[in-house]
């Protein structure tokens, strides 16, 4: 308070309260733009969400010489809580080929939205948690019509007698981690470009011996589905490779 133009000790004088304004309005401003721009980085979800009968359809059920089969001997992921929420879809099928007997177990698996808390589930684990043992690990580069390759991984898992085969290959938004690390890498890198990736995991097997056989068999397989679904199906497995 001031009587007759005197400053009581504590009370601002005009130009002290124009600079306090000033300083306010600055702060203000930067904290709104500090706000804006933690919400313009916030993770937003790039891939709409599929319905069932959307995702089964990008699978087309006879193709070339494959016609679906009802018996199945695929192994599938542990069914628990955490199986719950790796996927939204996951879609199996067993296609045989009556020209030459060959039978492909195929089982796709995705979800519009990863996270770093949910990863997809290897198959490793799966035929692991299974009984199998897991004698064969290995990265591969599948080479796709058109010149692309992509980065996937082949299995061989025994059990018993049955020697099984696996091709598959992970997809998080653009990349193609073919480990958990790589995993773990490439939802972080989506989330610092600003978007939540989905995430597909694609895995063919075949009960057979010879490793490079039943490769070449399951590449000429999923290359033949591809061509049959279109591009959506291609956008689904491999992006926008």
């Amino acid at each position: 308070m001031s009587i007759e133009g005197k400053i009581f000790p504590g009370e601002e004088t005009p130009a002290q309260s124009s600079r306090l304004n000033r300083r306010h309005i600055i702060m203000g401003g930067a904290l709104l733009a500090v706000s804006g721009l933690a919400f313009a980085r916030t993770p937003k979800r790039r891939y709409p969400e599929l319905n069932d009968k959307q995702f089964s359809a990008l699978f087309p059920a006879t193709f070339g010489d494959w016609r679906p089969n009802n018996v199945s001997e695929l192994v599938l992921p542990p069914e628990s809580e955490l199986a719950d929420k790796l996927y939204q879809h996951i879609l199996t099928r067993t296609y045989v080929n009556p020209k030459t007997n060959a039978a492909v177990m195929f089982l796709a698996a995705y979800n519009s939205m990863q996270l770093n808390n949910v990863q997809l589930h290897r198959p490793e684990i799966c035929y692991y948690a299974s009984g199998f043992s897991i004698d064969r690990s290995r990265p591969v580069e599948i080479g796709l019509p058109g010149g692309d390759e992509i980065p996937a991984r082949t299995v061989t898992a025994t059990m018993g007698s049955r020697t099984e085969n696996i091709l598959y290959w992970t997809r998080i938004g653009e990349d193609f981690p073919q480990s958990w690390a790589a995993q773990r890498l490439a939802m972080t890198k989506a989330n610092v470009e600003g978007y939540l990736a989905d995430g597909l995991l694609l895995r063919m097997s075949v009960i057979n011996d010879d490793r490079d056989q039943s490769v070449k068999q399951m590449t000429d397989f999923v290359t033949g589905m591809m061509a049959a679904g279109g591009p959506q199906t291609r956008r689904l497995l491999i992006g926008n490779a």
